[in-house]
This record gives structure tokens, sequence and C-alpha cells, in this order.
């Protein structure tokens, strides 16, 4: 399920092409069963696709999806309540059972050893691929099913939700209301309108994640960062950001454009979120999906906005989404520092000051707090801490020697050219903003995407690279 692999448009093309080599067949009996046949194919594409990365990422998945319609049935049925004592039992048997995947590949080690030290073995640190975004759809469709039951999906419709394709292992993560009834009515064709805007998304998306990110992802390998020189940390936490940024909305825009393609409108998970002038802001367009997940049936439900409780539900929001992100010290405190500057931050008080100093102040935090995310050995990470926020490793010492990061001049001028292709992208977004355009408008008309198409040929790199979300 990579998307800058050739393996997976290979296996896709295949799929395609017998699909609908079947539902020509089917045609020929009658309109019906070939819109049968075609979702039949859809569903069968998405599994093949993510099997095809191990039979255990599709067990996982189908074990997740079995629970999930366990609990769907149970909500349609016309006696059901779902204040009743027994109801809620079965809502947390299966929602344990739909947690239970996620906890024993992600979150064994950290829970078991590193917070209750026992000391516990995990038999398998194999992440299945996509497990925290279908996880958390799935129980989102649940729950929704469970607040307002009306009709019962078809359980076809209800795999083609589950399964399709594009968005299946990093997102969007989309609502029942947003993707089911596309999913109802879609046929496993492609819509001709539709492929030019689908071919400049997913252009734009392999340039975002092959040319920029794939490269800046090298980058580590020729740089020798030492742990007690802030300036060696500052070019490690500013090059992870614009690598994880460009990497993960490279995804969403592929994404985005291969269900065009097949008429489907998936949400545009990224907004330009490095333009953002406040955390509040970066949190409403990064990874936009996750946040409306997460005020959707974790912030809401806790009371929202409520007088006495908005500051405790939203640092219980935050570190929900940190620990979403990986399992480890370094991501609770990511999330809680995000969660205390989006306390701190009002609106009112941001108004008082600058567009542009308002929007510096926000880049350097997300900046420096890509530290907690990107160290992952917590040894290491206080190592780098105490440096970072040391004002005396500061010194003219430590600045003379930051070339030394770079085991050969190539690789600094290497840096170089990529991070000035990064900060053109980054411009031409946010000349969009500044024209009330829509987002990334600048980076889809058609002399970008020609510009771009020769970028891929010549600075794509030859190894072929997964996208970082892939590990979430």
């Amino acid at each position: 399920m990579n998307f800058a692999s050739f393996d997976f448009w290979r296996l896709l093309a295949l799929c395609f092409v017998g699909s609908q080599l079947l539902m020509a067949l089917a045609k020929t009996v009658s309109a019906d069963l070939e819109n049968l046949v075609g979702k039949l194919c859809l569903a069968a594409t998405g599994l093949i696709l993510l099997g095809s990365e191990s039979w255990l990422t599709l067990a996982v998945f189908l074990w997740v999806v079995s629970l999930s319609w366990i609990g769907i049935l149970v909500a349609c049925r016309p006696r059901f309540n779902k204040s009743s004592l027994v109801s809620r039992l079965i809502f947390i048997v299966l929602l344990i059972g739909q947690l239970a995947p996620l906890f024993y590949y992600k979150y064994w080690t950290f829970v078991l050893n590193d917070l209750l030290g026992l000391g516990v073995k995990q038999p398998s640190v194999f992440i299945p691929m996509g497990l925290s975004f279908y996880t958390f759809q799935k129980i989102g469709f649940w729950i929704d099913t469970v607040r307002n039951p009306g009709s019962r999906p078809k359980l076809l419709d209800y795999l083609n939700f589950c399964s399709f394709f594009p968005q299946i292992v990093a997102g969007p993560i989309e609502k029942k209301a947003s993707l089911l009834p596309q999913i109802q009515t879609v046929n496993f064709k492609i819509h001709r309108a539709n492929i030019d805007p689908a071919l400049r998304w997913i252009v734009l998306g392999l340039a975002y994640k092959m040319v920029i990110a794939d490269n800046l992802g090298a980058i580590p390998h020729h740089v020798q960062i030492n742990p007690s020189n802030p300036y060696h940390i500052w070019l490690e936490i500013f090059t992870f950001s614009m690598r994880i940024y460009f990497d993960f909305a490279g995804y969403s825009f592929i994404a985005v454009g291969l269900g065009l393609i097949l008429g489907v409108r998936l949400t545009l998970n990224f907004r330009c979120p490095y333009w953002s002038a406040s955390v509040r802001e970066y949190w409403r367009t990064w990874h936009v999906t996750l946040g409306a997940w997460l005020r959707e049936y974790i912030y809401l439900p806790l009371g929202g906005r409520k007088p006495g409780r908005w500051m405790i539900n939203t640092l219980i929001v935050l570190l929900v989404s940190g620990i979403w992100h990986g399992a480890g010290w370094g991501f609770l405190i990511w999330g809680l520092l995000h969660g205390i500057a989006i306390i701190c931050c009002s609106p009112a008080k941001e108004k008082k000051l600058p567009w542009a100093v308002r929007w510096f102040v926000t880049f350097i935090f997300i900046t420096i707090t890509r530290l907690f995310f990107m160290e992952t050995n917590n040894s290491r990470l206080f190592e780098k801490t105490l440096t970072f926020f040391n004002p005396l490793s500061y010194n003219l010492s430590n600045l003379k020697s930051l070339p030394s990061a770079f085991n050969a001049p190539i690789n600094a001028l290497s840096l170089s050219l990529i991070l000035a292709i990064s900060f053109v992208a980054l411009l031409a977004e946010g000349l969009g903003i500044r024209k009330n355009k829509e987002p990334y408008h600048y980076c889809r008309v058609t002399a970008a995407t020609i510009f771009m198409v020769f970028l891929i040929v010549f600075l794509a790199p030859m190894e072929e690279s997964r996208f970082i979300y892939f590990n979430f």
C-alpha cells in the first residue's frame, strides 16, 4: 500500500484490469449484476492490496472489521436500548476487542514495562499497517450508529467503507456521514470528468513525497548529529519537521486523487498547516480528520468548552493525540506541550500581535516540539533536551562546528537544494492563502504540475521509502 512504490501501482493496475473484465461479463447479464460485481471487485482490491503487505496485516484488519460489524448489527436491532446495562456491557466488550490489537502491537511494551515495570516480553513487535487509522474510523462509524441507528448498511457497503484502498492505511479518517453515502453509490470505474484534477493531486503528492520527503529522509544517513551541540539539534528537528509534513501531506494528496478517479471525494487532510498563525489554527489544518475525530468522540463527550472543564478536556484530547502517534514519553510530552499552548493562546490576545509575529512564534514552537516527536530513545531525548534548552550551549564554538555534522560538502549542498524546493512549495501554498484560493491552488496549476513531473523523474531517489505515518 505504498503509493511511492512501483509494486503498488502494478498490483493496482492488475486488480483494476481484472475487475473491468469481470464487470464487462456481468454487464451482459444485467446492470444490477455489473454494479454488484463492481462493488465486490472494489472490496477485493482493497483486501488484496492490504494482504500484499502481510497476511497478519489483513487478519488484524478483518478482526477489527468483524467486531465493529457485530456492534453495528446489535445497534440496528429494533429493540436496541443504548442506555440499558446489557447494551453498555456489549459496547464495552466490543470496544475492548477492537482496541486489543492496537494495545498489543503498539502499547504493550510502554504500558506493561515502562509504566508498570512488569518486564513482560512482547511476542511480536510488528505493527500492522494502518492499524491506528482504520481502528479509529471503524470505532467512529460504530459510535455514530449507536447514537443514531437508522437503517443498517449492507455488509458489502460497510466492507468497502472499511477497505477503501486510497485511505485505508494512513487516512483521512472519514466519518460515516461523509464517506458511506458515496461508497453506497460507487462503482469500480474511472470517472473521466475527474481525471484532470485527480492527476494533479497525485502528481503533487508524489512530488511532495519522492522529491522532498524521501530526499530529506536520506540526509540522516550522511549526517552525524552531536547531541551536545544545539545547532546540530536545530538542523535535525527542522529537517524532520519539513520531512514529516511533505511525507504525510504527500500521501493524503495521492489518496484524494485516487478517490476522485473513482468518484469519491475524500477529506483534504492538510490545509497548508505551516502557514498557521496559532497552535489552534495549526490543529485545524494539520491531520484534519484526526482532529475532527478527537473533537467528536472525546472532547465533546467530556463536555467540550463547558466552564471549568474545557482546559482539562483540551489537555486530555492532546494527550490522546500524542499517545495515538506513538507509545513513548516523548509523544506524551509533545501532546502535553501542544495542549498547554492551545490553552494559553486565547484568540483575543493573539489578535493584538502582528500576523508575522504570531506565525513565526507558532512555527518555531511547532519545530521545537518536534524534538519530542522525533526522538524515541529516552536517554538521547533527555540529553538533547538538556543541550537544546541550555543557553550556555549556544556558543560560538558550537556554531563553528555546525558544518561538521555533514560527512561531505556535497551532503550540505544536497540538503540546501531540497530545502530550497520545499521553501518554493511553501511559498506557493502561502500565495494561495493570500489570494483566498483553494488550498494548494498554485501547487496544482498546469505549469507547476509539469515542473513537478520533471522533478520526480530527475530527483526522486532510486530506493523506495515507506511513508512515515505507516509507523503510527
